[in-house]
């Protein structure tokens, strides 16, 4: 059965914010030759994360309402140059309103 995540969209003020923004670093992405993925880095890592990506979305928050989901591709697992564990949410690029 399919997981979900629900998250504040931090810094963006409608749903269009947040599609020029995936937009935007998608384009950057390209720019520097790296894969056109979008993800999402956070802290934790999910405990559940099979369950996530199989069929999961996250959920995102703006403006105080759940407004949009996008389909989670992957959990990734990482350490950032601090050594500090985090993780990678990739997911699908395209906004689904809800």
């Amino acid at each position: 059965m399919p997981l979900n995540l629900i998250k504040l969209c931090v810094g963006a003020d409608s749903i269009k914010d947040l599609e020029d923004w995936i937009k935007l670093k998608l384009k950057e992405k390209r720019k520097r030759g790296e894969k056109p993925e979008h993800i999402h880095r956070t802290r934790m890592v999910p405990k559940r994360a099979e369950e996530l990506i199989d069929g999961g979305s996250l959920y995102w928050v703006i403006r105080g309402e759940i407004m949009c989901r996008q389909v989670i591709k992957d959990v990734r697992p990482f350490v950032d140059k601090d050594g500090i564990g985090r993780c990678g949410i990739v997911l699908e690029p395209k906004p689904v309103l809800v």
